[in-house]
């Protein structure tokens, strides 16, 4: 992976050294939460706001000690002090219900996929849900045993090839969410993450999503 920060623009005679950075993505898991901002520090990030199931894919910050926090209509509702360290990934995960809502920080172990394969990895941020396990419809298991705030490391999968993944509670011959055929292309990363409330049956029950990650 390859690492660019953006800077304001130098004079062709200033030879200074790129800054070292990190990479942080951010999304949105909190089944009631309203549309937030998300700023690290008080640098607001260069996105629309976030709604529930909302995602703002990979951005530059300088490493170290950082805050992650969320405004809505100007003030600030959430906030969580971090430690990026330099030329790492990270996701930022939004969960829980809104009025007690977390930051989760998971650093990301992209990796290249051999080639022909694509890499998926499992990320449980459903709200009172138990370990749970990612299969394809056929009943084959991708990841086991992932409890609350859990997430996998990125595992070689066939590329270029349509799936249909369900999840079930760890153990459990039950589809609890059937996800809608989606296709996998050789050479990227794939994160799949639950959100929304485990014992619920409204708009709010548990679903999950997929998302290229590069």
């Amino acid at each position: 992976m390859i690492l660019t920060a953006a800077s304001c623009t130098k004079s062709n005679f200033d030879n200074e050294p790129p800054q070292p950075i990190s990479v942080v993505g951010f999304y949105n898991a909190s089944p009631d939460a309203p549309k937030l901002s998300m700023y690290l520090d008080a640098n607001k990030i260069p996105a629309d706001s976030l709604p529930y199931k909302g995602r703002i894919d990979y951005v530059n910050a300088y490493p170290g000690n950082r805050e992650i926090n969320a405004y809505r209509n100007g003030t600030k509702v959430l906030t969580k002090a971090v430690k990026l360290d330099e030329s790492k990934f990270y996701s930022a995960f939004l969960t829980g219900n809104y009025s007690t809502a977390e930051f989760v920080l998971l650093q990301d172990s992209l990796i290249n996929p051999p080639l022909g394969k694509a890499t998926i990895r499992f990320v449980n941020m459903g709200v009172g849900a138990p370990a749970l396990d990612l299969l394809m419809s056929n009943g084959t298991s991708i990841v086991a045993n992932r409890t609350y705030k859990a997430n996998s490391a990125f595992i070689p999968i066939e590329g270029d090839t349509q799936y249909s993944f369900v999840i079930r509670e760890h153990g459990s011959t039950v589809n609890k969410v059937i996800m809608a055929p989606y296709v996998l292309l050789a050479g990227h990363n794939y994160t799949i993450w639950t959100r929304g409330i485990y014992t619920a049956t409204d708009g709010a029950a548990l679903d999950a999503g997929i998302v290229m990650n590069y």
